[in-house]
């Protein structure tokens, strides 16, 4: 009976036992939540650091603007690192986040938001909050080939002041074509109103200068001929007409022209001198007229030797008609005496202005001409 009881008993407590430990396991649980709560409040906990990145548009063409934005976390104490802490930057006040992955974008502006830290339960600001805040990035799409931008990593600089960086996903992005929806059935347009940006002048630079040497020679010449022109007409304005044709006549007997047989290059000679002569007493254009036409505009009698000598001239000159010497002879003393009829007794510079002014050959037939005799 005894051995019953006790047997009873020791069972009776082994449950009184359980059912206080039962009780006690909500009350143990309440506290240990209690605890983390307390400690999380209190930043006792610390978070490893983080980042996502999001893009606003996913999709552009070439050449379009997108905003990158990166959402970070960094542990206690750290700082975020700048292109400057990388010796890429001269200038740190200008230079922007340390961020990779951004191959084939060209950055065009960024901005950095930190968030305030959080207030704990004494009102006061904890310091020991991890760092957070926002990265904007406005990029320029420079690429055709449409994919993800990144693995995107953000350097940033730790509290001991040791390098390190956090990464963020790729974020899909689509190229659109510039070309429409359906970029195969477009048609090309030539591009206008490019401008080279290189120094075009230089590839024709030989042909310019060339030009200008052209220019500059063609300018010479031209004034050096005037000169000349300026300076014949000069001296022979000063000389009288009826002076020029005896020189001119006298020059032409000199050359012999006739004794060596060269008939007609004598005729010819004697016939200029003679027209020219003519052209600058009457004044009209006798060394362009015909025999007919200086006939009918020499309306004077004293005229009527020297058409004589102008029709026999050209008989020898185009008829192929011979003639002696006595005859070359008396065809000279017959242009002399009509020089010495028709000259003025003073051929003053008026005088040849009112005869026209015209300059009288001096140097014998065009063919045998070398310069303006003395």
């Amino acid at each position: 009976m005894n051995g019953g009881r006790t047997a009873e008993d020791g069972g009776r407590r082994t449950d009184g036992g359980r059912r206080r430990t039962d009780g006690l396991r909500p009350l143990l649980v309440l506290v240990c939540l209690l605890v983390w709560a307390w400690s999380g409040v209190c930043g006792g906990t610390e978070t490893g650091p983080e980042m996502t990145a999001s893009l606003v548009p996913n999709q552009t063409k070439v050449g379009g603007v997108i905003t990158l934005t990166l959402r970070f976390q960094l542990p206690e104490g750290a700082h975020l690192a700048s292109e400057a802490d990388s010796a890429k930057v001269a200038n740190a006040a200008t230079a922007g986040p340390e961020v990779r992955g951004l191959e084939g974008f060209q950055v065009l502006d960024w901005h950095v938001a930190l968030d305030e830290p959080r207030e704990n339960n004494g009102g006061q600001k904890n310091s020991k909050m991890p760092v957070s805040g926002e990265c904007g990035i406005q990029l320029m799409v420079t690429h055709l080939a449409s994919g993800a931008v990144g693995p995107i990593s953000l350097g940033y600089i730790t509290a001991g002041g040791k390098k390190a960086s956090i990464e963020a996903a790729p974020v899909p992005l689509t190229i659109l074509s510039n070309l429409g929806d359906k970029p195969e059935a477009a048609r090309l347009k030539p591009i206008y109103g490019i401008i080279p940006t290189g120094d075009t002048w230089k590839k024709y630079r030989f042909w310019i200068l060339g030009g200008i040497a052209l220019l500059l020679l063609g300018v010479i010449c031209e004034w050096w001929i005037r000169k000349r022109r300026g300076k014949g007409t000069a001296v022979m304005d000063e000389t009288p007409p009826d002076k020029l044709a005896i020189r001119g006549l006298k020059t032409l007997d000199a050359q012999q022209l006739f004794e060596k047989g060269r008939i007609k290059d004598f005729y010819f000679g004697l016939s200029e001198i003679l027209r020219r002569y003519l052209e600058a007493i009457r004044g009209f254009p006798a060394a362009e007229y015909t025999l007919e036409e200086i006939a009918r505009a020499a309306e004077k009698k004293e005229d009527q030797p020297l058409l004589t000598l102008l029709r026999r001239a050209d008989m020898v000159k185009f008829a192929d008609s011979t003639t002696t010497t006595a005859g070359k002879d008396e065809d000279m003393k017959t242009a002399f005496a009509y020089i010495q009829d028709t000259r003025e007794p003073l051929m003053t510079e008026a005088a040849t202005q009112r005869h026209g002014g015209k300059r009288i050959a001096a140097d014998g037939p065009r063919t045998a001409r070398r310069g303006t005799p003395s």
